[in-house]
């Protein structure tokens, strides 16, 4: 049945099959799926046929209300018409209702808006911003439907919204769900962003079939989010103080999985996203770092808190590189001082076989990441005693520019001992001849960026013996150098020798015992 909807994404016929199935599987997603072949189909007959199946489900408590997809518009009416004429050729009727708030537009958008017939047009005399706006909306939207916050910057494919809300409603206790596209960081990003608009519909059209590809997301970027109305409900409406935008996401993220939902990546929606059109860099960088710090004192988080790296999955294989390729099917991997946790949760999508477990030194961030699913994350003051102390691990990865000098012996002896009798230690160290080290003191500064408390790597090749253990390989971690600092870089090698690794940033190395 599945087959059939993949040979042809637009024939009902696969959809009434699979509903069919799903009847005795998962009521609600039967529902979602009949209104799909619904859809599709014109043979008048059939059609009356899904529509008593419909209202079957629905007298059996199944019916899933539609979504309330909830558009700002500031100016740009071409978007905006563009990304309404999407949803309306690809959804029905009655799986949507469009919520436009228009944020004081200058150009002839409220004009265009005001002669559509089919949404539910919100007109403000000045800009609320982004939360504000998107709050507006959901007020005036259908009190029993989702929420679906979606940016006018993005086009909707054929199935987009389908199989985004057969995710959500995989499960209960699922309470957002995010897409795919071709322009956003938390590595929901699946294609590169230089196609026509045809070539990523088609892409589109073969990447929503019906597949269970999802993710679990400590949050999801924000220009396309579906959010159950009964989880709305209880983790309420967005942050106005993070207006006009950004990082009001990430903060919903995190009230989501303290709620006790989970927020899942559907890796078989894809949505266009044309993206950067509405902020000026420069006014954005601004915009982030205050909003940055606005999040940073609502959750009481450690001052070098940065949501990039802790809640935004984009640098999972910074540390790991291809080494998990190697391990074997149904191992134990632990990372130590995972922060939140958003590493973990990506390779364990990636690598479904491995069972990810990681240590978190931050109280404030393991309240919130022990709430995520398919991971293993609890908090330690001591790794001496951490709550994993007597388990086996295939292998162990110490990120040691976390931890300080004096510290590193008790590491390496408490981890060594948790390996399992084949098991790995994966230890990143900075390299004390980077050339970033000695560039200041090039330029007459007083002091270098070097420093007694960080682990360097000749402190790891130090340790190796102490503990007794034994280099299975390397992998070396190289800054970006520009061309203009190519020849103040051989300035240096002239000064600290000929076989200095001054352009390695920093080094992992692969251990046993």
């Amino acid at each position: 049945m599945l087959e059939k909807i993949k040979e042809n994404p637009l024939d009902y016929k696969g959809y009434f099959e699979y509903a069919k199935y799903l009847e005795n599987v998962n009521l609600k997603q039967a529902y979602l799926t009949y209104e799909n072949a619904l859809f599709y189909c014109q043979d008048k007959l059939v059609r009356i046929e899904i529509q008593n199946k419909l209202d079957e489900i629905a007298y059996r408590q199944g019916k899933v209300e539609p979504a309330s997809i909830v558009i700002l518009s500031y100016n740009n009416r071409q978007l905006t018409q563009q990304c309404i004429e999407s949803i309306r050729e690809t959804t029905p009727i009655s799986a949507r209702e469009i919520v436009i708030v228009d944020n004081n537009s200058q150009d002839d958008s409220v004009e265009y808006l005001r002669q559509q017939d089919d949404i539910v047009l919100v007109e403000n005399d000045f800009n609320a911003g982004f939360p504000g706006g998107c709050n507006i909306g959901i007020k005036a939207s259908n009190s029993d439907n989702d929420i679906f916050l979606l940016n006018n910057d993005t086009i909707l494919c054929a199935n987009s919204l389908y199989t985004l809300r057969m995710g959500l409603y995989e499960k209960e206790n699922y309470g957002a769900a995010g897409c795919v596209t071709n322009n956003a960081s938390n590595n929901q990003t699946i294609i590169e962003d230089n196609l026509t608009i045809d070539e990523y519909k088609e892409f589109g059209l073969k990447t929503n079939v019906c597949e269970k590809k999802y993710e679990y997301k400590l949050m999801l970027i924000g220009f396309a989010i579906l959010i159950k109305r009964q989880v709305l409900n209880i983790v309420g409406l967005l942050d106005e103080q993070f207006s006009p935008g950004n990082y009001e996401d990430d903060d919903y993220g995190l009230r989501v999985l303290k709620a006790g939902f989970q927020n899942v990546l559907v890796h078989n929606s894809f949505i266009i996203h044309l993206g950067g059109k509405s902020f000026i860099s420069e006014e954005r960088k601004e915009l982030m770092s205050n909003n940055n710090m606005k999040l940073k004192k609502k959750y009481h988080i450690k001052s070098d808190f940065d949501s990039s790296y802790y809640l935004h999955s984009d640098f999972s294989y910074a540390f790991f590189g291809d080494y998990l390729k190697k391990v074997n099917n149904e191992s134990r991997l632990l990372e130590v001082n995972c922060e939140m946790g958003a590493r973990m949760a990506h390779l364990a999508y990636e690598y479904p076989d491995i069972d990810f477990y990681g240590l978190d030194q931050s109280i404030q961030c393991a309240t919130i990441s022990t709430h995520l699913e398919g991971v293993h994350i609890e908090h330690y003051f001591d790794i001496e005693n951490n709550p994993f102390r007597f388990m086996k691990f295939d292998l162990i990865a110490l990120d040691c520019s976390k931890i300080k000098k004096d510290e590193l012996s008790k590491y390496l002896s408490v981890l060594k001992d948790m390996l399992s009798d084949t098991g790995k230690l994966m230890v990143l160290a900075k390299n004390q001849s980077y050339y970033m080290n000695w560039y200041p003191i090039m330029m007459g500064e007083t002091n270098s960026s070097l420093s007694s408390d960080i682990v360097y790597c000749k402190d790891i090749d130090e340790m190796m013996i102490t503990h007794d253990l034994k280099v299975e390989s390397w992998i070396f971690y190289f800054g970006n150098v520009s061309e203009d600092m190519k020849s103040k870089i051989e300035a240096i090698q002239n000064i600290v020798g000929k076989d200095s690794k001054f352009l390695i940033e920093s080094t992992a190395y692969i251990l046993h015992k």
